[in-house]
């Protein structure tokens, strides 16, 4: 997997595209195919912030009006004609303009287009009036700074039925600054009113907890303002985004829907982002060894051991989870699992899988172990615990 050059220096934006690629496109087919007649996809910080020289194929804009002209081709070819529309929002004026440049002459046939300029927040209703009231609507909301996202900020969008969102959290960026009294103002309006108590507790917690304690309150803020859609609640999952040189967090992609099903989606997703980490982070390290590795960096990332997660914690997860009597582990309850643990989908099969091979858990509905998908979470096996 080669990196592009355009992406060279910026190598955490490589990730996040793929990832947006991969959701977005099996997303906005499967509305399409489920009787949706509209698709509005709206980007609130659209660039594209990069030089006259550089390769705007490389932006979340070239990207997202690809995925969309294929979606609808797609959805054609199936019988299914939609309106598909595309909403960039960008308050830098010289990015604005090279922004209006690119969308006047070469966006797609058959996609409605349109650019705004100024500060999203600013513009929210003129960016519902153009979603109208029946489309299906995906934001994506991918700042340079951390106090862009605030709840304040993105309340009405959020609110907004018959949507998902994708929203940058700058975590590194907020991690910095969470604990200095003059902006405690910002940081409430990421995470809520946070007690003395709370920011104490924050000081003492070690890095891995106090990064899970922020995005676990950032999500809960994003869910309350999204409320429910009918009889569906709101839910949040995240995806995170390391440093290419450092085995730390740059940034999480928090994502909300209002259906567990794009719970289990966007975290196949992420599956596939996190190995795609891997394989740029060794790729780097590889470049800049004199020595050349015998292996590609696919190879190698095959075999990363990885420390992100404890397998023997997702092991008694799944202990306390299960009991003698045969539960039937569905995709809602999969998506439960995911949002409560923020965990991989593969960490979750990994640690059945060990425990399997302890005699300590079973699939009854499975006649043979599996060695790579323990469970079909979409037909509902039924497992146990066997001591």
């Amino acid at each position: 997997m080669e990196i592009v050059k355009a992406y060279e220096g910026r190598e955490h934006s490589f990730v996040k595209h793929e990832l947006l690629k991969g959701y977005l496109e099996k997303l906005l087919f499967i509305m399409g195919m489920t009787g949706i007649r509209e698709i509005t996809y709206v980007d609130c910080f659209a660039g594209p912030y990069m030089d006259e020289s550089s390769n705007i194929q490389a932006t979340s804009i070239a990207i997202s009006l690809n995925i969309l002209k294929k979606v609808k081709e797609a959805l054609a070819m199936n019988g299914k004609y939609i309106t598909i529309r595309a909403i960039y929002v960008e308050e830098n004026k010289y990015s604005y303009k090279r922004l209006d440049d690119y969308l006047n002459n070469k966006c797609p046939s058959g996609i409605q287009a349109f650019s705004i300029y100024g500060d999203y927040a600013e513009k929210v209703d003129e960016i519902l009036q153009l979603c109208g009231n029946n489309s299906f609507t995906f934001f994506f909301v991918d700042p340079l700074g951390w106090t862009d996202v605030g709840i304040h900020r993105l309340g009405k969008l959020l609110n907004r039925p018959k949507s998902e969102f994708l929203i940058t959290f700058m975590y590194a960026h907020l991690n910095r600054f969470v604990n200095k009294i003059q902006l405690r103002d910002q940081v409430s309006e990421m995470l809520g009113t946070l007690s003395e108590d709370d920011y104490q507790n924050i000081q003492n917690l070690s890095p891995k907890d106090r990064e899970e304690f922020i995005v676990q309150k950032y999500r809960e803020q994003i869910m309350v303002a999204m409320g429910p859609d009918g009889t569906r609640r709101p839910r949040t999952y995240s995806a995170v985004i390391k440093d290419k040189n450092k085995e730390r967090t740059k940034y999480h992609l928090v994502y909300g829907t209002r259906h567990y099903k794009g719970i289990i989606e966007f975290a196949l997703q992420s599956d596939k982002a996190e190995l795609i980490q891997r394989v740029v982070r060794i790729q780097l390290k590889q470049n800049a060894d004199q020595n050349r590795s015998l292996f590609e960096p696919e190879e190698e990332a095959e075999h990363f051991e990885d420390t992100r997660v404890d397998l023997d914690e997702v092991k008694r997860y799944w202990i306390r989870k299960l009991s003698d009597n045969p539960i039937a582990v569905n995709e809602a309850m999969l998506a439960d699992m995911l949002e409560e643990t923020g965990w991989l989908i593969s960490d979750l099969e990994g640690a059945f899988i060990a425990l399997q091979a302890d005699g300590k858990v079973e699939n009854m509905d499975a006649k043979n172990k599996r060695s790579k998908h323990p469970i079909y979470f979409n037909k509902g096996e039924h497992l146990r615990r066997l001591i």
